[in-house]
């Protein structure tokens, strides 16, 4: 069942697994060094892309923020423009009514009271 094992092995089976220990520790100590350096050369890739990249990213946040302020800037003179052309063109419909009134008391009247009871009827419905 058991076999008879030696106490000794062979001397050239423990030259040989000796160079083989020393191989692996050299091994060992390549990767190990071979790692630092690329964690090294990954660290100063990063920062050297960072310093790249950040007046790049700085630009273009510059840009938008004056894209922002000139539509922001925009918007705003459309809107008082809107504003003030709307009130321009509610000032002449109130001269108008009020010229249409003055010289027909009696259709203006007659219209008034057609819209009321056409509003009256509307509400009475629902």
């Amino acid at each position: 069942m058991f076999q008879h094992r030696p106490s000794a092995f062979d001397p050239r089976l423990s030259a040989i697994a000796d160079q083989l220990r020393a191989i692996e520790k050299q091994l060992g100590g390549i990767s190990k060094s071979a790692g630092d350096r690329a964690a090294a050369t990954a660290s100063s890739a990063s920062t050297q892309f960072a310093e790249a990249i950040g007046p790049i990213l700085s630009d273009v946040l510059d840009r938008f923020r004056r894209g922002q302020k000139l539509a922001t800037d925009e918007a705003a003179s459309f809107g008082n423009e809107a504003a003030r052309i709307g009130a321009q063109v509610g000032n002449d419909a109130l001269e108008r009514i009020a010229a249409q009134a003055k010289s027909r008391p009696l259709f203006t009247l007659a219209f008034a009271v057609g819209i009321g009871v056409l509003i009256g009827m509307t509400a009475r419905r629902n």
